[in-house]
């Protein structure tokens, strides 16, 4: 589109806004180069692990037929308190070494490794605390989900079942 102000870039403008701008002075970029936007915060594995728990309950109680298994919660929950215990405290134990990795030798290939392994290291242990979070966060929904149906807390179950519901 031509016209008035625009030139040949007028659609390519519109739709992801002004081409490339001159790096301010003195600033160390290229012309044509752009700074990196900064990384998005990590995800908050609490609330995730919590709004799962409360949307896999508002989707089994949405029909009318659905009834409360005190049984089946206590094993469920059991079941992912073990994980917690057992799994996830032995993974979390093994992988302590993971990111202290000494290169074999001082030269640039065993150094470039153990950089790159200590790295992957530092990821799975984020992951494994993440992992850990969620679950965590999952149990206690599960627990107070429990707690309100042996309560007959009402209101409270009402609520947990409008959770993910799209009006």
């Amino acid at each position: 589109m031509t016209g008035p102000g625009r030139g040949p870039q007028g659609v390519y403008d519109q739709i992801n806004g002004p081409g490339p701008q001159a790096p301010p002075p003195n600033s160390g970029l290229m012309q044509g180069a752009a700074a990196s936007s900064p990384p998005p915060p990590p995800p908050d594995y609490r609330n995730l692990g919590a709004g799962q728990a409360k949307a896999d309950f508002a989707a089994a109680s949405a029909n009318g037929g659905w009834e409360f298994d005190q049984e089946a919660m206590d094993k469920v929950i059991k079941s992912l308190e073990d994980c917690l215990k057992n799994d996830f405290r032995r993974a979390q134990n093994e992988a302590v070494w993971l990111d202290q990795i000494k290169p074999p030798g001082e030269e640039v290939g065993s150094q470039g490794y153990v950089v790159a392994a200590n790295k992957s290291g530092a990821e799975y242990k984020n992951f494994l605390q993440s992992a850990e979070q969620y679950t965590r966060a999952y149990v206690d929904t599960l627990i107070q989900i429990r707690t309100a149906y042996q309560e007959q807390d009402q209101a409270a179950i009402d609520a947990l079942r409008q959770i993910g519901k799209v009006d």
